[in-house]
């Protein structure tokens, strides 16, 4: 029996919470927040633990031995990476909710403190969305030949903004969030990227605006960019994301890949979850793909990771893959600030790499 504890529970608790408790191979023993937190982060997760009947005890009993063997990071981002360590420190394994830091430094910092301790870090991602598991098999398959070019939209609704996100300044005010919607949302479409090319990115080109919501607009954060970005090899990559005045779907969040291929070219849309082939010959076919990723992405990860944990597995999606999303993200700022292309250094191994 994995023994799950929260520490700090107010952002995406709420989602992640229910797998744990359903899962028979897993016990959530309780939540705790650290007696340096505001005031309001005290309160929410308080109000967290009561709402779902929880028992309420202090982080140095939660990270004390024997406890915990699962850690669930969901504090505002900018404490991800000190809670992160302070779980590893106390010998425990890690899940930090997205952005897994707020800085590469940071993330390297988690690194260290994982290497210290021999112990597991995983962070949350959506790469076991139905369609684009599909859309890798459709790669790996052959169907479209080499991939040359990727694009993602990633749009968040404002309309949602308020019932998506349990506090608005969780994304809006740097002290908490790091920064705007590039930190909080180009993560994923950065991982799609790497996952369905194999491919690390060595150039990042971007721009961006506050266009909608005048909450970022308070606080001189973007709501939109748009990144460009260059892959190993040649392959090119584009990325749209913003939180738009209403996004193209039903949910708070509509997202969609087209990849073009040298031998054909495949769109995959995590809302209406099938693969859409368009195929040399002129045909035209979809294949389903299970269901809405925002729902599906997520409890198939956490299946995933419990899975790996009760079996002694490495998880598919490591640090080094959440670290090298975030360095396209600080070099997307770095490129925003000076207004030209900025070049990586990459030394991180790709998450099923072929």
């Amino acid at each position: 029996m994995i023994r799950v504890g929260f520490l700090s529970a107010v952002r995406h608790a709420e989602s992640y919470l229910p797998t744990f408790e359903a899962d028979p191979r897993t016990t959530v023993v309780g939540v705790a927040e650290t007696d340096t937190a505001a005031d309001w982060v005290a309160a929410d997760t308080r109000r967290f633990a009561q709402d779902h009947g929880l028992p309420l005890i202090s982080s140095a009993h939660l990270l004390a031995p024997g406890v915990c063997d699962l850690i669930v990071v969901c504090s505002e981002p900018s404490r991800h990476a000190r809670l992160a360590i302070d779980a590893l420190d106390a010998g425990v394994d890690v899940l930090v909710d997205k952005p897994v830091a707020v800085t590469a430094e940071e993330a390297d910092r988690i690194r260290a403190a994982q290497e210290r301790s021999g112990r597991v870090v995983s962070v949350v991602n959506r790469l076991r969305s139905p369609a684009v598991e599909r859309l890798r098999n459709w790669v790996d398959a052959g169907h479209i030949g080499l991939p040359l070019h990727v694009d993602v939209e990633w749009f968040a609704s404002g309309a949602h903004f308020s019932t998506s996100v349990e506090r608005p300044e969780l994304v809006t005010d740097p002290t908490l969030s790091g920064g705007g919607e590039l930190l909080n949302f180009l993560l994923y479409p950065v991982d799609y990227i790497r996952y369905l090319t194999g491919l690390e990115v060595v150039e990042v080109y971007a721009e961006a605006a506050t266009l909608f919501q005048d909450a970022h607009r308070a606080t001189g954060v973007e709501d939109s960019a748009v990144v460009s970005l260059l892959l190993e090899n040649g392959v090119t990559a584009t990325v749209t994301l913003g939180r738009v005045a209403a996004a193209p779907g039903h949910g708070p969040v509509s997202s969609s890949i087209r990849l073009l291929g040298s031998h054909g070219h495949a769109i995959a849309d995590d809302d209406k979850p099938a693969i859409s082939v368009f195929g040399t010959d002129g045909r035209q076919s979809a294949r389903p793909a299970g269901g809405p990723s925002s729902i599906v992405a997520v409890e198939r990860f956490l299946d995933e990771l419990i899975g790996a944990l009760d079996s002694g597995r490495p998880p598919r999606y490591t640090l080094l893959d959440a670290r090298a999303s975030l360095a396209v993200t600080e070099a997307c700022y770095a490129a925003i600030r000076g207004g030209e292309p900025v070049t990586l250094n990459n030394d991180t191994n790709l998450e099923g790499e072929r």
